[in-house]
């Protein structure tokens, strides 16, 4: 299913029901995975740049708002508040880690077996005695192959990609299946069952909500930090610098590998090309 757009109905007063898109959440996945798209050092740059201002007016603004010129106002300020923000952060952004990078491991897992089940179908193609059904075969899976490289791994980029069965596999499945190889069949099976996890979990976005909630509390750390400085300008900025570039990688980390297909560290279908390559030299 396509997370980056969303079909629902919508019921008039004549009682008929006409199918709508709802272009707002897809508009917003397609500008993330745009901004994901850049060069690593880019995303870097803009993440550690967007924090800088936002600690820069913590620092400049916002603290001295709240404790005054001479950083009295406030009172005495507990570290302890900000200790138990500091430690919600980095619970939170764990969280957010693990699921970013379980789902990328699974997607690389995936693409690993997809071109190993592929190729133990050209294997299995290799031992039939039927030189055509072999040639046959070996044909259309470095066809089914060629497909997922040239047409589907693009639209893996842009959360177009579909799962339903292309016409290659379609026509590999009716030759797998005419050959009555039993380990062919299997082979074939889990092929498409890894197809599925590549392209159904490479395409899930994390929750709009993770990154809020992250976000919210990365700006009320950095505000508890300026709060405990609030008395001392150069310490407070200098406090202020430390946690600014921690969160900053925190993040950077994160947007690096929000999306296993886009970027400078997608995945890349390297196997499926020996795949391609060794079927067409045996057909």
């Amino acid at each position: 299913m396509n997370l980056a757009c969303e079909m629902h109905f919508v019921s008039r007063g004549d009682g008929r029901l006409i199918a709508s898109f709802d272009d707002t959440f897809r508009h917003r996945f397609e500008a993330a995975d745009g901004f994901l798209a850049l060069p690593s050092i880019v995303i870097v740059f803009v993440v550690t740049a967007f924090w800088a201002l936002v600690s820069y007016a913590i620092h400049r603004c916002i603290v001295p708002l709240l404790c005054g010129a001479d950083g009295r106002k406030l009172g005495k300020f507990e570290a302890e508040v900000t200790s138990q923000i500091a430690v919600a952060f980095g619970l939170l952004i764990s969280f957010n880690a693990v699921w970013i990078w379980d789902r990328a491991e699974r997607v690389r897992c995936a693409v690993v077996d997809e071109g190993v089940a592929l190729t133990a179908v050209v294997t299995d193609a290799e031992m039939m005695a039927d030189r055509v059904a072999r040639d046959a075969i070996c044909a259309s899976v470095a066809a089914y192959a060629t497909y997922l490289i040239d047409v589907e791994w693009p639209m893996l980029t842009d959360s177009s990609a579909q799962r339903t069965r292309p016409l290659e596999f379609r026509e590999l499945t009716r030759l797998v299946r005419a050959s009555g190889e039993e380990h062919m069949r299997n082979a074939l099976n889990d092929a498409e069952t890894a197809r599925d996890v590549r392209v159904r979990d490479g395409l899930i976005h994390m929750a709009p909500s993770r990154w809020s909630v992250v976000l919210l509390l990365a700006v009320l750390l950095l505000i508890s930090i300026g709060a405990l400085h609030g008395d001392g300008p150069r310490g407070r900025l200098l406090a202020l610098t430390l946690v600014t570039l921690a969160v900053s990688v925190c993040f950077s980390v994160l947007l690096l590998h929000a999306r296993p297909f886009i970027g400078e560290m997608a995945l890349q279908p390297d196997d499926l090309r020996e795949v391609v390559f060794r079927a067409k030299s045996e057909s």
